[in-house]
């Protein structure tokens, strides 16, 4: 399941934060949660530590430019993962 913020005219990666105390109750209620929207380098560890989900999804929160991924704020966002004490594990992409 994905939690991800809505707004009512824009369509992804909008940079709007969703509700993590909706995801905080998906997670008791479900496995495999996966939370998203308005995630960056700067918030992600409080959401994982917050919400405990199964995975983070990030897109615009790390872009350097509308589409154009900023490789210092993806490293950021990375570490910032794995510093918590709750770490999702990568997923082999393969």
């Amino acid at each position: 399941m994905l939690l991800d913020a809505y707004h009512p005219t824009l369509k992804g990666g909008t940079g709007e934060l969703s509700d993590w105390a909706i995801g905080q109750k998906l997670v008791e209620m479900t496995a495999g949660l996966m939370l998203a929207g308005g995630l960056t380098p700067l918030n992600v560890a409080r959401a994982v530590r917050e919400v405990r989900p199964f995975g983070v999804d990030v897109a615009s929160g790390v872009e350097a430019t509308p589409g154009h991924k900023d490789h210092a704020a993806v490293r950021a966002f990375i570490a910032a993962v794995r510093q918590t004490d709750h770490p999702t594990e990568p997923t082999d992409m393969n």
